[in-house]
């Protein structure tokens, strides 16, 4: 096969990327042959997400009176369900504020969390972009192309 040519993952192997890329942002890319983009796409969700993280914690996830940003959230993949699953350990629904909490604060880091999803759906349209397109055509082998004038 030639170098130059890029398999774009068409046919079941790329609808399964789709699925996986959703839960590991960018591990579809790297499934249909992008690697420099699927280490590109990983590491800019992923650090905009633990970021969010890193500024807001847990509280920062699945904010009441937030349904937008939540489902943005959940678009990250696994980061979010991982997150959404441990917060009620951490911070009970009932709860008042946890200490050190800076509302403003928060209301960033829940932003990153949830651009980081948007992120993630924007790179997997991009990535079903790619698997729709029809595979490029070869020349038969052997057969030199005619150059045309």
């Amino acid at each position: 096969m030639d170098s130059s040519i890029e398999d774009n993952g068409s046919g079941a192997i790329g609808y399964v990327a789709l699925a996986v890329g959703w839960f590991v942002p960018g591990l579809g890319h790297w499934m249909v042959g992008r690697k420099k983009h699927a280490k590109i796409f990983a590491l800019g969700i992923h650090g905009l997400f633990f970021m969010g993280l890193l500024l807001g914690g847990l509280p920062a996830l699945n904010r009441p009176r937030q349904r937008l940003w939540d489902y943005a959230q959940y678009m990250a993949g696994w980061p979010a369900v991982a997150g959404v699953t441990i917060k009620p350990h951490y911070y009970p629904p009932k709860s008042h504020h946890p200490p050190g909490f800076a509302p403003l604060i928060q209301e960033v880091a829940t932003a990153y969390c949830g651009l980081a999803g948007m992120l993630n759906l924007l790179i997997l349209v991009d990535l079903f972009m790619r698997i729709s397109e029809p595979a490029p055509q070869m020349p038969p082998a052997g057969k030199a192309t005619e150059a045309k004038t």
